[in-house]
């Protein structure tokens, strides 16, 4: 049974200021005149809105308006008179909606229009994510599992070079495991036919190495579906220089292999490979070594959810559009106030100089999807010494469509109060939090698919006030 969404939508101040047209000593005999209009609210073309009417008007009058969608349970509204919307699904169709006028002691009136629904796509994209990739900063989509090792993903790079400066690595401890290795699942099932290159950048410290096995790395595919799935194997290896970054290429097109099963095809000809197993040295063996990893590729880099709105503003990886705006921003800043929940390093430091629209801002590509996820968060601390004259202490999160010239005036926004003098975690979340926007006709921030630049700003704008904060971990959830 559909529910009837209650509540009378009622224009307070309309209705104040218009007298009904009928009165207890002025009434009507009969409901005269039903009549809606229907319009469409967005351009993918399936947000509706309906508008009841009758002749005459009265304020007393209950249209209840059901949508007609036979798949929903939560497409029928009441008004007194303004719009009331639904959103169909997304797809070419036509409904049959139906407006029913209701008052006391009257008899019930109903009217029917079909209303057809073209549905027009206007989503960006999503990049192919037709590979795997995992530089372990936390910008991977790779479920690693140790099996006999010890392994510790975003381990800080203790070779950092001009090989590999990169902030966050795997480190992968064999402590004398007879079949040491690490590794991963995948589904689909690969399609080496199509892509049979895999990358990893690979460290190993000569002073971790026990034993006599070969310095080597091997990079094994198997059939994770089945119990004895290294029977599945096939296999390639490669020797390591040790005490060096090295990035080494298994091409299982071009490269020697070994089968486990002599009689199984060539890899680029099969298509039950699902697993994916990395081993130091060799198998079967009590030898110790510690190696660390990076950069781990196959195939087209996807996009990782997020990552791409993400700092802690510890060199490692971050926001490289990052740009004051009438502010002097640090963004490697030693953290002046560590200590509670927040004991990081670094932070970025934000001086308002009593810029009018100080703010500090990125783009990102691809567009925000805020359907799938609407939350960012931030940790602040405002001196209380640096703040002059009155604007409120508050920090205001904003989206905007930076591909056009003003794009301010496609803003949306979340402002929230802070304490003074001290660190906390701020969170904006533009599915269920209280959101202005700039331009009041625009959609709801998760029906949108045009935002891609972030503004923060602390206090206000259009002021010449001063005040000087510290943000750190910003994050878009995952």
């Amino acid at each position: 049974m559909k529910r009837l969404n209650k509540g009378i939508y009622i224009l307070s101040l309309l209705l104040l200021s218009i007298p009904f047209a009928c009165t207890e000593e002025d009434d009507f005999s009969i409901i005269a005149g039903l009549d809606f209009t229907v319009a469409t609210l967005n351009a993918d073309g399936n947000k509706t809105g309906v508008v009841p009417t009758t002749v005459p008007g009265d304020g007393r009058i209950v249209y209840t308006v059901d949508f007609g969608d036979p798949a929903s349970t939560d497409d029928i509204f009441q008004t007194s008179g303004p719009m009331v919307t639904y959103s169909y699904p997304k797809e070419t169709a036509t409904y049959t909606i139906t407006v029913t006028a209701a008052f006391d002691g009257k008899e019930d009136v109903s009217i029917t229009k079909e209303h057809t629904i073209v549905y027009v796509d206007t989503s960006v994209p999503e990049p192919e994510a037709s590979g795997l990739y995992d530089g372990f900063e936390g910008n991977g989509n790779v479920d690693w599992k140790a099996d006999g090792t010890t392994i510790e993903a975003s381990f800080p790079n203790p070779f950092s070079n001009t090989d590999n400066d990169s902030c966050g690595v795997l480190k992968y401890v064999d402590d004398g495991g007879q079949y040491s290795n690490v590794g991963f699942n995948v589904s689909p099932n690969f399609d080496l036919s199509e892509d049979a290159v895999f990358k990893i950048k690979v460290y190993v410290p000569s002073s971790s190495i026990t034993g006599t096995q070969p310095n080597q790395i091997s990079l094994k595919l198997q059939n994770g579906d089945i119990a004895q799935f290294w029977t599945t194997q096939t296999e390639i290896i490669k020797p390591v220089v040790l005490d060096q970054w090295q990035e080494i290429t298994f091409d299982f097109a071009n490269d020697t292999f070994v089968n486990a099963d002599s009689s199984s095809d060539d890899p680029v000809d099969r298509t039950d490979l699902n697993k994916v197993v990395i081993q130091m040295n060799s198998e079967n063996n009590n030898d110790k070594v510690t190696a660390y990893m990076d950069e781990f590729s196959y195939g087209t880099k996807p996009t990782i959810a997020g990552a791409y709105a993400n700092d802690d503003f510890e060199g490692c990886d971050g926001i490289a559009s990052l740009k004051g705006d009438g502010t002097t921003i640090d963004v490697a800043f030693a953290n002046p106030y560590s200590g509670g929940i927040n004991t990081s390093v670094h932070v970025l430091k934000y001086v308002d100089d009593g810029g009018q629209y100080a703010n500090v801002g990125f783009n990102v590509s691809p567009n925000f999807d805020l359907s799938e996820n609407a939350t960012f968060k931030i940790k602040v601390y405002f001196e209380s010494s640096s703040i002059t004259g009155s604007q409120p202490n508050q920090i205001s999160f904003k989206l905007q469509n930076g591909d056009i010239a003003q794009f301010w005036t496609t803003q949306t926004e979340i402002i929230k109060p802070v304490v003074l003098d001290q660190w906390q975690e701020i969170t904006f979340d533009f599915a269920n939090d209280t959101f202005v926007n700039a331009d009041s006709s625009s959609d709801d921030p998760v029906d949108r698919t045009d935002l891609n630049k972030v503004v923060i700003q602390l206090n206000s704008e259009n002021n010449t006030d001063k005040v000087t904060a510290y943000l750190d971990d910003l994050v878009y959830e995952e």
